[in-house]
């Protein structure tokens, strides 16, 4: 860490305090000098800072001045745990940080959130009309003359998702008031496995996806969550803009998320709306494919709460039939591409199917693999009943190879520390014991006389 404290970064953060209408903090300006050092001199650091310190403007007061002191710095990506942060740092924070430091930079800087494709409503999907899955939540037969009218409530908030669809300007699902149900989201919004790819898809210029990635591009900051920055680290293809620095806030969850990331489960009813959703494509091998989800289902029934060690011989050979049964699907939509050439509804309908029948089939034989690095349990839950998971036992090495090898990463939150020692939480992330600082700036409140 510098030695030094940078006097133009001391002024951008009094401006910035006073934008804002608060107080000068040591424990702030302290924080704010230790990120610019880490940001400047490429080193990890970790952060404690306790309630009261303004930590937000102590990291995004640096990584504005970093990125703004060369043009091809790239943007610093600030990643948190929660929806509140995130709307706090790009609806309060930013905006009047830009106002108020703005005018002493270079030139204004930008901004922009970002988070994963499935939050952003497909327009393909909503425009394709009814697919397999969707077709007995409707009445009617659009060929004939007759639209399609929702028959239950899950119809019902998917027709209201397709009214919404053509007023929201971002498709953002959070801007959706009220909400609707996992489930009926599901049925208009896509994952990146699931997607057939702006170039490929009619509705591509519109995309709202596409659309906020063109601004993350363009922004000096971007704003994401942790699993986002998970899947963009670990996964197969690249989420987020290149950059080369990371903040980390709510750092004390990352972990736990990454983990949720990385996590896969497997029920009868995930394995049977797969199915569906392939009946007009390959009929004969969804058949066989809905027939592994019923035994799955009842099998899962009869297992305990906790882990599966040993798997029961029943389940191995349950998830064996869903394994090959997938399997079969996957070679009978193959085959079936050249059928939807031209049509690009089918051929997103068909892409859809396949990425969904995929995903069983990779998770059923990670499941039957048993890999001394993952853990597999069943959960009984009140809901959807029992699901079955199977998680990495640890993401240290995970988050080491795809994250901090690549970058620079600040990680703060208010508990960083296990008996005022920053080394079990390093160690736990995967960073090595001299590849990062730490420091521990306290907070401005006295917790005993001001909890009194």
């Amino acid at each position: 860490m510098a030695d030094q404290p940078d006097p133009e970064l001391a002024r951008l953060l009094a401006r910035a305090v006073e934008g804002v209408g608060g107080e000068p903090r040591a424990g702030q300006l302290e924080m704010a000098q230790a990120v610019a050092a880490a940001m400047s001199g490429g080193r990890h650091l970790l952060v404690q800072a306790g309630t009261g310190t303004g930590k937000s403007l102590a990291y995004l007061v640096p990584a504005l001045h970093h990125a703004m002191s060369d043009d091809d710095a790239g943007p610093v990506v600030v990643a948190t745990a929660t929806i509140a942060l995130q709307r706090q740092l790009v609806d309060r924070d930013l905006p009047r940080l830009v106002e108020s430091i703005g005018p002493a930079l270079s030139r204004t800087p930008t901004f922009a959130i970002l988070k994963g494709r499935r939050n952003y409503l497909c327009l393909q999907r909503v425009n394709a009309g009814p697919d397999d899955e969707q077709t007995e939540l409707f009445d009617g037969d659009a060929a004939h003359g007759k639209a399609p009218s929702p028959t239950s409530s899950l119809g019902l908030e998917i027709a209201r998702l397709g009214d919404w669809a053509n007023r929201t300007q971002t498709g953002d699902r959070d801007e959706l008031v009220p909400g609707v149900s996992e489930r009926a989201w599901g049925q208009v919004a896509v994952s990146a496995r699931e997607c057939v790819g702006a170039t490929n898809c009619r509705f591509g210029a519109d995309c709202f996806a596409e659309r906020a990635r063109a601004r993350a591009m363009r922004a000096d900051v971007i704003v994401t969550n942790h699993a986002l920055l998970a899947i963009d680290a670990i996964g197969d293809g690249s989420v987020l803009p290149e950059h080369d620095i990371v903040v980390i806030d709510e750092a004390h969850e990352l972990v736990d998320r990454v983990t949720g990331a990385a996590t896969e489960e497997l029920t009868g009813a995930i394995v049977e709306r797969a199915a569906a959703r392939c009946r007009r494509m390959a009929a004969d091998e969804s058949a066989r494919l809905d027939e592994a989800a019923a035994g799955l289902g009842d099998i899962a029934t009869q297992l305990p709460s906790g882990q599966l060690l040993p798997l029961p011989p029943a389940l191995v050979e349950s998830l064996e039939l869903v394994r090959d049964s997938a399997r079969a699907v996957l070679g009978a939509l193959s085959s079936s591409d050249s059928k939807s050439a031209g049509d690009p509804d089918a051929d997103g309908r068909r892409k859809q199917a396949h990425a969904g029948v995929e995903a069983i089939f990779d998770t059923a034989t990670r499941m039957l693999a048993g890999s001394e690095d993952d853990v597999l349990w069943a959960a009984h839950e009140d809901r959807r009943g029992v699901v079955l998971r199977v998680a990495p036992l640890k993401v240290a090495g995970l988050l080491r190879a795809a994250l901090f090898s690549e970058r620079t990463a600040v990680l703060t939150s208010a508990t960083l520390t296990l008996g005022g020692r920053f080394e079990p939480v390093a160690a736990n992330l995967g960073l090595g014991a001299d590849e990062w600082d730490g420091v521990d700036v306290g907070s401005p409140f006295e917790h005993a006389r001001q909890g009194i």
